[in-house]
């Protein structure tokens, strides 16, 4: 008794393609795979070796942010570094300068 032919070859012949071998599920697994494996992505050269700092703020607070750092032609990580370090010298902590 031969296995029911799969989803995948009868809609190739619906759609009058050439019919391809049955190949079981077990060889399946072994079988090449069809297409090369997709490149791991890598981190960017200015990100290696950073790590990222993140929050939430308001809708309204992220607006003056982003429309400062055009004003001034720097951009929205510089005005977080700037921010940061004047935190930092607030505190008495050694200010790291990163823009």
């Amino acid at each position: 008794m031969s296995p029911r032919p799969s989803l995948a070859s009868r809609l190739a012949v619906a759609a009058g393609a050439p019919t391809l071998p049955h190949i079981p599920a077990t060889e399946a697994a072994r079988a090449e795979p069809l297409a090369p494996p997709l490149p791991v992505p890598t981190t960017a050269k200015a990100r290696q070796g950073k790590t990222m700092i993140a929050g939430y703020f308001s809708p309204d607070l992220a607006r003056a942010i982003k429309i400062l750092a055009v004003e001034r032609g720097v951009t929205v990580q510089a005005l977080i570094g700037e921010g940061l370090d004047t935190v930092l010298r607030q505190h008495q902590r050694h200010p790291f300068g990163e823009r």
